[in-house]
C-alpha cells in the first residue's frame, strides 16, 4: 500500500526537482479565467460586488467571505465573446458539509478554437518579395513590407482553460473571513499547465453600509507548464463598499456598489495611477429591486465599458441577463450573458418523483 509518508516524500521530491530544472517567471497574467468569468447578475454590476451579500452563484468568486450567503440554486451561465470566437461556461452551487457549514463551488471553462499559427508560413524573402536577392529583411524572421504568408503552411490550434474554485467562510468577532482556493488546468496547442492560487476575503456590515476586502493570489499564484517552467502571478488588493436604501412605500430597494482594485503589477492601458505610483482601477454599479421579484442593474468598468442587466426571481427559478457595451480601446467585446438558476430541492423533487 502507498502510505501518507510516501506520498508526502514524493511531492517534496517533485517540488524540489521542478525548482532545480525549471525557469521561474513573474508575470501579470494567467488567472484571467477567475477574474473575468462570473454570472450575469455580478457581471451587470461590473463585478464590483465584493461588499454586496447577494445570493448569487458567483458571489464567492468575487469575495470568498460571502460564501456564507445561503442559496439553494444551481446557477449556469453561458457567454460568447468576440463574435463567437471565445466561448465560456460558468457553473456555481453550494454544498453542505459537516457541522451545518456550506462550501461554495464554482466550475469554469473558456475555450478558443481555430487560432492561426503563422510561424512556419512566412515567405521571408525581404522587401522585394524575391528569394535569394539578399535585400534588406530577407531571412530576419519578421513580416516585412513586400513579404507574405504561404496559406498552405498555416496551422491552427486551440486554447482551453478549466477552473475549479472552492470557498468557505467563518465569523471572527464582527467580521466574516473567507478563503478561496483556485485550481487551473490550461492547454495551449500541445502544451498543458497546472496551477493553484489562493484568495482571502473579509466582510463586515456597519448598519446599512457594508465593507469588503479581498487579497487576490496571496502570496502569489503559480502555474507549472509541461516543460517545467513556472509562472508566478503577484497578489493584488480590492476594497469595495455597498449601501442599501429602502423605499418600502414603493416596494423598492436600491443598492449602489463600488470597488477600488489596486492591481499592482497587472497594469493595463486603462489603469489610473494613485500617487503617480500605484495602478488603480475603479468600477461600480447600481441594482434596483422591485418587490424582490424584478431586478434592474447598471455597471461601469475602468475601461469605459458599460453593463446593463435584468433579472426575474421566482421560488424555484431565477433568470438573469446582462449585456456588456465595450467602450474600451479595443472595442471588440460587446457580448451577452444569460444565467439560469434552478433550485436544487426542486431538481431533486422532479428527478426522484
Amino acid at each position: 500500500m502507498i502510505s501518507k509518508k510516501n506520498i508526502i516524500v514524493s511531492l517534496l521530491l517533485f517540488t524540489i526537482s521542478t525548482k532545480l530544472y525549471s525557469e521561474i517567471d513573474v508575470v501579470s497574467y494567467g488567472w484571467e479565467l477567475f477574474d473575468r468569468l462570473s454570472d450575469s447578475r455580478i457581471t451587470s454590476l461590473a463585478q464590483s460586488t465584493i461588499a454586496y451579500p447577494i445570493a448569487s452563484a458567483g458571489i464567492s468568486l468575487v469575495n470568498p467571505a460571502l460564501s456564507n450567503v445561503h442559496n439553494n440554486k444551481i446557477g449556469l451561465t453561458h457567454q460568447s465573446r468576440i463574435s463567437g470566437m471565445v466561448n465560456s461556461e460558468f457553473l456555481g452551487f453550494k454544498k453542505s458539509v459537516r457541522d451545518s457549514h456550506w462550501v461554495s463551488v464554482v466550475l469554469l471553462y473558456e475555450g478558443i478554437n481555430s487560432i492561426p499559427d503563422t510561424r512556419n508560413a512566412l515567405l521571408d524573402w525581404g522587401n522585394d518579395g524575391i528569394f535569394g536577392t539578399l535585400d534588406p529583411g530577407e531571412g530576419n524572421g519578421i513580416l516585412d513590407e513586400g513579404e507574405r504568408l504561404d496559406a498552405n503552411k498555416i496551422d491552427y490550434f486551440s486554447q482551453n482553460q478549466f477552473g475549479l474554485y472552492g470557498a468557505f467562510s467563518r465569523p471572527y468577532k464582527r467580521w466574516e473571513l473567507g478563503l478561496g482556493i483556485k485550481l487551473l488546468f490550461h492547454t495551449l496547442d500541445n502544451h498543458y499547465a497546472l496551477g493553484t492560487g489562493v484568495n482571502i476575503g473579509a466582510y463586515r456590515s456597519f448598519n446599512k453600509t457594508n465593507l469588503g476586502i479581498v487579497l487576490h493570489n496571496i502570496p502569489s499564484s503559480g502555474v507549472l507548464w509541461d516543460n517545467g517552467n513556472i509562472e508566478l502571478t503577484p497578489g493584488s488588493l480590492s476594497i469595495g463598499l455597498h449601501h442599501s436604501l429602502m423605499m418600502e412605500k414603493y416596494g423598492l430597494e436600491i443598492n449602489p456598489v463600488c470597488e477600488a482594485n489596486f492591481v499592482m503589477t497587472d497594469r493595463t492601458i486603462d489603469s489610473k495611477l494613485l500617487f503617480n505610483t500605484i495602478p488603480l482601477e475603479l468600477s461600480g454599479g447600481l441594482e434596483t429591486i422591485y418587490k424582490r421579484k424584478i431586478f434592474i442593474r447598471f455597471g461601469f468598468y475602468q475601461s469605459g465599458s458599460l453593463a446593463i442587466g435584468l433579472g426575474m426571481f421566482w421560488k424555484n427559478i431565477t433568470v438573469d441577463y446582462a449585456f456588456i457595451i465595450d467602450n474600451s480601446v479595443a472595442g471588440l467585446d460587446n457580448n451577452h450573458l444569460i444565467t439560469i438558476g434552478l433550485s436544487s430541492d426542486w431538481i431533486k423533487d422532479k428527478v426522484f418523483n
